[in-house]
């Protein structure tokens, strides 16, 4: 009798324990949108195979020369940064069989300026957001976009080469960011042209072991399940290779009450130049821009370098704090940009110190859980660099 009342109980708690989870389960899929971004890639991945609210295929692919390159003719191709980073993708040939997609229009007028770079100046907005589009509509110039995400100053000086001299613009403005050194050294280790060093390491430094079948099985079936392996410290965090993975430490909110996430393992390594990788990968823009510079005078047109600050140097007063010396570590890939720009007399804008000025009085100019510009931050750079370009007579040519 004991024993059938123990049993009893036992299984009215087994059944309210799975309804409690069921229930938990439903909540999770359906308030998916309330959860912090990392959360939301854990209980996307369940629900639908990715850590993004909706199917899509990425609008670049893997190349040996460049690492990697936009698909030509995409149309309104949906995309995503994080699950809140979302904009449409259109894609064209500069000409039939050049093989590789830009994001600009069909280049039938004279062509005043073109721009090499990489997802900063691709843009993870609309196309009208972009600060090219704001440049080329607040200058009246003709403007070709040659920017390729994940790219570093190799491929855009090949891009440049192959895609900018026929054109034989009278302004090249060259996009610079941190990563650019350690993109280049990617290339050339992974297409055999460097021997691999001791300190290349993975940067997000997750847990790669394998899970057993039964928590494979649940990771990518129950949103409860991912994102209870994402919080709690004796599972395994969840990681996936395109997630944000920013520090939780590193969040702060801003007098305009929006959050800023900063911190990311990624940067503190991509951009610190006391690493061998990134040395090696200094010497290879070192020459990249030395040609480039050559190139562009053989046709008597300028070349300009505009360096883009990352969000925890443009927040410093907010970041400082929390990265300590990690914030050294990412600024000294631009840092010694500006090394460079002195010792091959390149002019470079530097955008850090107006971007410094303009965030005080403004609402964010990144996004909060994607290191590049947002719609905001894109206008504020094409004003201040329409401004920079002004000052110094390249708009007048």
């Amino acid at each position: 009798m004991v024993l059938r009342k123990r049993l009893r109980w036992f299984l009215i708690i087994f059944v309210w324990l799975i309804v409690v989870l069921a229930l938990l389960e439903l909540a999770l899929r359906l308030f998916t949108a309330a959860l912090p971004p990392r959360l939301q890639e854990a209980a996307h991945i369940a629900m639908h195979g990715v850590p993004y609210p909706e199917p899509w295929d990425r609008a670049w692919t893997r190349n040996p020369d460049h690492h990697f390159v936009l698909k030509p003719g995409l149309v309104d191709a949906l995309q995503f940064g994080s699950p809140s980073v979302r904009f449409h993708l259109s894609t064209i040939e500069l000409w039939e069989g050049g093989g590789i997609g830009f994001r600009t229009r069909p280049v039938n007028y004279f062509v005043d300026a073109v721009i090499v770079g990489d997802s900063f100046a691709f843009c993870f907005t609309e196309r009208a957001d972009c600060w090219v589009t704001h440049l080329e509509r607040e200058t009246g110039l003709g403007i070709v976009n040659l920017g390729q995400p994940g790219t570093g100053s190799h491929s855009h000086l090949l891009i440049l080469q192959d895609f900018g001299s026929p054109l034989k613009p009278p302004l090249v403005i060259w996009q610079f960011f941190g990563n650019d050194f350690n993109d280049d050294y990617g290339l050339f280790s992974a297409s055999g042209k460097l021997e691999p060093l001791d300190d290349d390491s993975n940067a997000d430094g997750a847990d790669v072991g394998e899970p057993n079948e039964l928590r494979s099985w649940l990771r990518m079936r129950s949103a409860l399940y991912a994102v209870l392996e994402s919080v709690l410290p004796a599972w395994r965090r969840f990681r996936d290779p395109n997630a944000a993975e920013f520090d939780e430490r590193y969040a702060v909110t801003l007098p305009t009450g929006e959050q800023l996430r900063f911190g990311q393992p990624y940067e503190s390594e991509a951009l610190d130049m006391s690493r061998a990788v990134n040395q090696a990968g200094y010497e290879i823009s070192r020459a990249a821009f030395d040609s480039a510079q050559e190139l562009v005078s053989v046709w008597g047109g300028q070349l300009v370098v505009a360096l883009v600050p990352t969000r925890e140097e443009v927040y410093a007063s907010f970041t400082a704090a929390a990265l300590g010396s990690d914030i050294g570590a990412i600024s000294s890939a631009r840092l010694a940009m500006l090394d460079l720009c002195a010792e091959l007399e390149l002019l470079c804008y530097d955008a850090l110190a107006d971007m410094q000025e303009r965030a005080a009085t403004s609402e964010l100019l990144y996004y909060a859980d994607d290191l590049h510009w947002n719609s905001l931050g894109n206008r504020v750079f094409a004003e201040l660099l329409r401004e920079w370009l002004n000052e110094n007579g390249l708009l007048d040519q």
